[in-house]
């Protein structure tokens, strides 16, 4: 993964941070490292990864 070097802050709803939370645990991450790579992913699928 590469160096995380800037913040974004979010709010969401205490039942979607329970789940994110519960999700993260399962696969032994974090919730940011969770959502990083969700939102990696989903930029990807929709033809705007990261150029190089």
């Amino acid at each position: 993964m590469p160096k995380i070097d800037a913040q974004l802050g979010i709010r969401v709803t205490k039942d979607l941070k329970s789940r994110l939370e519960q999700q993260a645990r399962r696969e032994m991450s974090s919730v940011s490292a969770l959502i990083v790579r969700v939102m990696e992913e989903y930029l990807q699928s929709k033809g705007n990864g990261k150029q190089t």
